[in-house]
């Protein structure tokens, strides 16, 4: 028994590598191709050249995320980001999957898929970049926001 358990903890400690839930490969979106390579690794190609790149793969304090809207909504249950849902503005782990198309306006033809970039640096503060991707020309736009709590206080008090 002791045996036993000591085997199921040690490929809890070590199963770092595999990645539960994760869809890999790749995806059209109308005239950009996704690579998505892990959690935390995606590229995005428009014939043959790379127009963006998210690699996190190297630093545990940086995750990649994928959202449904030009307009995601930020929620946090005890310094963890909330993910999931189906309501416009959710926010989704970084899976092949997940990665939906949508029009952020009825007024305009334009189609976007969009990646979230968190990097945290500890209690002091975080940085977040959103990248959202035209799926015709394979342009982007990136909305950064950065977050220092010792300097400026709980986002909450201003």
């Amino acid at each position: 028994m002791n045996k036993a358990l000591l085997l199921i903890s040690l490929l809890s400690l070590f199963s770092g590598g595999i990645q539960a839930g994760v869809t890999t490969g790749e995806k059209t979106f109308n005239k950009v191709q996704v690579k998505v390579f892990s959690d935390n690794k995606v590229h995005v190609f428009k014939d043959g050249v790379k127009m963006f790149g998210a690699f996190c793969e190297k630093s545990p304090t940086c995750m990649v995320y994928t959202t449904n809207s030009d307009k995601p909504i930020y929620k946090y249950d005890y310094g963890e980001l909330r993910l999931g849902g189906d309501k416009p503005g959710s926010i989704y782990k970084l899976s092949l999957d997940n990665i939906k198309e949508y029009q952020p306006n009825k007024y305009r033809d334009n189609k976007y898929i969009s990646f979230i970039v968190i990097t945290t640096g500890g209690s002091a503060g975080s940085q977040r970049g959103r990248y959202d991707i035209d799926t015709e020309h394979g342009w982007h736009n990136k909305e950064e926001t950065e977050f220092d709590w010792l300097r400026y206080g709980r986002q909450e008090d201003y």
